[in-house]
């Protein structure tokens, strides 16, 4: 039995199981952060631990989520796609509810590593799973698609972060992803996959030669880079510079859900026709505009009732960019690889999610909301630099 999508390619059930699962991972992966966010000030609060040490628990997850996707690719090449997703989940899972239990800032610090490394685990080998199936813009549709289960996690997970820690406490979020996460893993289980054929050796050389995968895959950092730091700092600008309680915080969160779904769904309807390239690009423009709103914000300093909309409204146009960026920039540098399919995406992942946490580590030394602005600001702009330098050829 198969499926027709709108764009005329016919997908097999089972095929659509693999983007299932691919989704599930994506949605876990992401609600680390996003489930996060809104309990910070008071999980910082209850187990004292000062806002630089909460900001640090975001960026080694962003840093220990990329550092080990290269090894995990290896993985789904040598034993096989599923055992690498099952192993990467497991660690996901018992870090989740460990970190339900913790007392102290080194238990956050420690358990959010390895909650970091199991989220980066099956997030790439989801995407390896898909770009198993796909290619060209088809992979990058695809791709929109793992964006939509991230628009889940994005404003879903914000949502309900923000509901649970007014509710439940901090604590039962980390209990939520943990039980959430089992279930992608139970459907990895029942898939029944060849086994992948080994990749050529020499796979790294070749792709950091390749100009096409290595500008292609620097874009998608740099633009997931400006999500990160935005992210990173969220929280404690509604809590301090608007003063807003967590659960207002977290409804917020529909809104940046929204703006990734539009973005994913613009992605679907028209990458077959415009290309990956060029809706890179647009991606790249229509980012450096939200950064420079919220720039604004924080250099003319309008009243609160002013500045509230502006700087939700950069947000907002933000997310929409990476939602167009981020898909078409991970299909635009995998999809002309032949060969190599897992070592191709985890390193593309690598590059991707090591420049964000890169810049997400610079994070608690921008004390000031200008300074971290302009920061943002500066990464939307070398990032339009990168994508106005590739190959102006269509893809």
């Amino acid at each position: 039995m198969a499926v027709r999508q709108a764009s005329g390619v016919t997908v097999p059930v089972a095929s659509r199981r693999i983007i299932g699962i691919a989704c599930g991972a994506v949605i876990v992966a992401q609600m680390a952060t996003t489930i996060y966010l809104p309990g910070m000030p008071a999980l910082g609060a209850e187990i004292g631990a000062s806002e630089g040490t909460l900001q640090l628990s975001v960026a080694l997850f962003v840093v220990f989520a990329a550092l080990p996707v290269v090894a995990w690719g290896r993985a789904a090449e040598r034993f096989g796609r599923v055992p690498a997703f099952t192993a990467a989940g497991l660690c996901f899972v018992l870090a989740s509810a460990g970190l339900a239990l913790i007392t102290n800032a080194p238990e956050l610090l420690t358990l959010r590593v390895i909650q970091a490394i199991g989220a980066g685990g099956i997030a790439v080998v989801g995407r390896v799973m898909v770009k198993d199936l796909f290619s060209g813009a088809e992979l990058a549709r695809q791709l929109a698609l793992l964006s939509m289960a991230f628009v889940v996690a994005l404003g879903g997970g914000q949502v309900l972060g923000g509901i649970l820690t007014s509710t439940l406490g901090w604590r039962a979020g980390f209990a939520v992803l943990a039980a959430l996460a089992v279930a992608p893993i139970g459907l990895a289980l029942r898939l029944r996959l060849p086994r992948p054929e080994p990749a050529p050796t020499g796979s790294a050389r070749r792709l950091f030669g390749d100009r096409i995968f290595l500008a292609a895959a620097v874009a998608g950092g740099l633009g997931f880079a400006v999500i990160v730091v935005i992210q990173q700092r969220s929280a404690f600008v509604f809590a301090d510079g608007f003063d807003l309680p967590p659960w207002v915080f977290g409804l917020f969160g529909v809104l940046y859900g929204a703006a990734y779904l539009g973005g994913a769904t613009y992605v679907r309807r028209r990458v077959s026709g415009v290309g990956a390239r060029a809706m890179m690009r647009q991606g790249a423009w229509i980012m450096l505009a939200g950064c420079v709103l919220i720039t604004a914000v924080w250099t003319f300093e309008p009243p609160r009732a002013i500045a509230l909309p502006i700087f939700l409204a950069g947000y907002v146009t933000t997310t929409f960019g990476q939602a167009t960026l981020f898909p078409n920039s991970a299909a635009h540098a995998v999809s002309h690889l032949a060969a190599g399919g897992a070592l191709a995406v985890s390193w593309c992942a690598l590059i991707q999610q090591g420049l964000a946490g890169l810049a997400s580590l610079t994070g608690p030394a921008l004390t000031g909301l200008l300074a971290w602005s302009i920061a943002i600001s500066v990464l939307a702009a070398v990032n339009v630099v990168v994508v106005t330098a590739l190959s102006p050829t269509k893809g």
